[in-house]
């Protein structure tokens, strides 16, 4: 899906997409991409190109999902790129650059994202009674 956030711009491309949760990551054919990661793993995301003209910033979005079995993606399907999930994100998208939603909105959620980090959560070490006398 394609549309066009004419000038004049409230930023520049790179500030208004970090603005909406988007993470820079190349630049392809003159455009610069970024995604925003569903949750942790790089699949499922959403991505978009955006590149400047004469009119504005035009962004095309597209949904990138991974086939967990095949490992093909999903670029040749109608769905990835118009429908209920990709019209929403560009709303929500062109609505944060706007500045008519707050950072809380642009995650889902009503916290922000927690940093990540690569170390794992501690377990609880279970005690001798535990182990002898507790169900698992």
């Amino acid at each position: 899906m394609k549309k066009l956030l004419p000038h004049p711009l409230p930023g520049t491309p790179d500030a208004l997409m970090t603005k909406t949760g988007y993470v820079r990551h190349c630049v392809e054919a003159g455009r610069a991409c970024y995604h925003r990661r569903l949750n942790d793993p790089r699949f499922p995301r959403f991505h978009a190109y955006v590149s400047m003209n004469d009119q504005g910033m035009e962004i095309d979005l597209h949904f990138d999902a991974l086939d967990s079995i095949s490992h093909k993606g999903n670029h040749n399907q109608p769905w990835a790129y118009t429908g209920g999930r990709v019209n929403e994100e560009m709303h929500r998208l062109l609505e944060a650059m706007c500045g008519r939603i707050c950072l809380k909105e642009i995650y889902h959620s009503s916290e922000l994202p927690a940093p990540v980090s690569s170390v794992p959560p501690l377990k609880k070490k279970r005690g001798l009674f535990d182990i002898l006398f507790k169900p698992m």
